[in-house]
């Protein structure tokens, strides 16, 4: 009897089973795949859509199925319609399931939008199809919460430490256009440091500090953006302040000691021309300053201070600069944590200094960086911190 109920059941028409289509979760999100961005949940609505996409299409085009949704770029987005776009797909009768997914952005929502959307970035709304008679997918489906640390917003590309980059940073970095950043580096003390000058054998420093701030404002236009092989490339300028909290360190040998008087407040600026790829995980920039940008650098140490100058040999020199060199490379491991480091080399000035600064806070876990200053016979390992910000005008 059991078996004949079975069989019974097992042969039912398909006409039996419900009609109506059933419509996913909107906070659905296949676990594997293609990488959309941080998650997020359809509790923070509305959004400003900044990206639209279709993933597991077909044979439908993707211009059928934007003409279906009211999603597009650009547009003020409620959970709501959400729910109307997923049900629009699911009518066209050519799918067996829908869902979509909403995921965090690395562009920045215009400042009108500030305290209307509920994300600091534009969204991009992905919805996921599978067309009837196509298999499966594989991936199993996740609803993990999503980590606060997922939450956190890129890192800006616009520079590396003082140097900058073609990029206008965020979302916008491949985007010709005006650009503001503001930027604060101080360098806090040198960790370690040798130096064999004219008047001394060798001279070894430990744990000095130094206290030196650089507060700037840089202003760019790209000019041009990113292709396969074509490079980006920025033309901007840069205003530096810089002031000490730390008296310079003197110089003391076995005979005698110089104190250092080196001006600790200061005006600083220059022009420059940056280019920009990216070549697979990194961003490569390579450009030219031109001003006195690279006259802070002796800031950094007491060995390129006019009385060390004087005193080794040199009378009546100061170490300064009308130009500098200068190189990049930046990756993004994670999307908050940069990695990378930048080389300066100021062109004619006294003991041939270069500095390069090292971006190491995504293995440290800090915001702290490490800086090498060479120059000649001799060089210093230095700790710094940095602060940069974004800003970009209106549309």
């Amino acid at each position: 009897m059991h078996a004949l109920l079975l069989s019974a059941l097992l042969a039912a028409p398909s006409g039996a089973q419900p009609s109506e289509p059933v419509v996913s979760s909107p906070t659905v999100v296949l676990s594997t795949g293609p990488d959309f961005g941080p998650r997020l949940t359809t509790a923070s609505g509305p959004w400003l859509l900044g990206d639209v996409k279709f993933h597991g299409a077909r044979t439908v085009s993707i211009y059928a199925l934007g003409s279906k949704v009211r999603a597009k770029r650009g547009s003020l987005y409620s959970p709501a319609d959400v729910q109307g776009d997923v049900q629009a797909l699911l009518e066209m009768n050519v799918f067996s399931s829908v869902s979509s997914g909403l995921f965090a952005t690395d562009e920045p929502v215009p400042q009108q939008y500030v305290g209307i959307v509920g994300s600091t970035t534009t969204v991009r709304l992905v919805f996921f199809v599978e067309e009837k008679g196509a298999p499966a997918p594989a991936p199993a489906v996740s609803t993990a919460p999503v980590r606060p640390e997922d939450r956190v917003p890129p890192a800006a590309i616009s520079g590396v430490v003082f140097t900058p980059t073609a990029y206008r940073g965020l979302g916008r970095y491949n985007r010709p256009g005006l650009g503001l950043d503001f930027n604060g580096v101080y360098y806090i003390g040198r960790l370690y440091g040798k130096n064999s000058s004219d008047y001394t054998t060798r001279k070894t420093n430990y744990i000095d500090r130094i206290g030196a701030w650089f507060v700037s404002a840089d202003g760019k236009m790209q000019l041009q953006s990113e292709t396969k092989w074509r490079p980006a490339m920025a033309a901007g300028v840069q205003g530096y302040f810089t002031f000490r909290d730390a008296p310079q360190p003197s110089i003391q040998t076995p005979g005698v000691t110089v104190n250092v008087s080196q001006k600790s407040t200061r005006a600083l600026a220059d022009a420059y021309v940056v280019f920009s790829k990216k070549t697979g995980p990194v961003r490569s920039s390579v450009g030219y300053m031109q001003g006195n940008f690279a006259d802070g650098i002796p800031l950094l140490t007491e060995f390129l201070s006019r009385e060390a100058l004087n005193f080794s040999g040199r009378p009546n020199t100061t170490a300064q600069s009308k130009s500098a060199f200068f190189f990049s490379i930046l990756g993004l491991p994670k999307p908050a944590y940069p990695l990378g480091f930048e080389f300066i080399k100021p062109n004619g000035m006294a003991l041939s200094p270069y500095l390069i600064n090292f971006k190491l806070g995504y293995f440290l876990k800090l915001n702290f960086d490490i800086a090498y200053l060479k120059f000649q016979n001799g060089y210093d390992l230095l700790g710094m911190f940095q602060f940069r910000y974004n800003y970009f005008p209106s549309r």
